[in-house]
């Protein structure tokens, strides 16, 4: 699947998939804080290590490219904002509001959320 149709189908699965989860109510909120601050965020990307050209399975023709400023632009003519929070990367741009999971999978590698449980790859261009 390509790049951009893999990032418009994911987001759309992502948006309808990712609610949030429901806390215990027997949990406080100190408990709650605690292990929230002990679980390592592995694998979750920073806006830095987001930065540059993202191709598809190592194609660095169908790309997009996230920028400091917070502006995308896809090789495909799309363009508009990112925002990263945690492991969820929102891209809003003229056809919508887009959210996908991304995870670090390597140094140059972004794991993308399948709607079926499994991940495409993106690599650093």
């Amino acid at each position: 699947m390509k790049f951009a149709a893999r990032i418009a189908f994911a987001c759309l699965v992502a948006l309808s998939a990712c609610s949030p989860r429901a806390v215990a109510t027997t949990q406080t909120a100190t408990t709650t804080a605690e292990v929230a601050a002990t679980t390592p965020a592995e694998g979750v990307p920073t806006a830095a290590f987001l930065l540059g050209r993202w191709g598809d399975n190592g194609d660095c023709t169908k790309d997009i490219a996230f920028n400091a400023d917070g502006t995308f632009q896809s090789y495909s003519g799309m363009s508009g904002n990112w925002t990263l929070s945690g492991d969820q990367l929102t891209l809003d741009g003229a056809g919508g509001s887009f959210l996908l999971r991304i995870a670090v999978g390597g140094n140059d590698t972004l794991m993308i959320g399948q709607p079926d449980g499994s991940f495409g790859i993106s690599q650093r261009c």
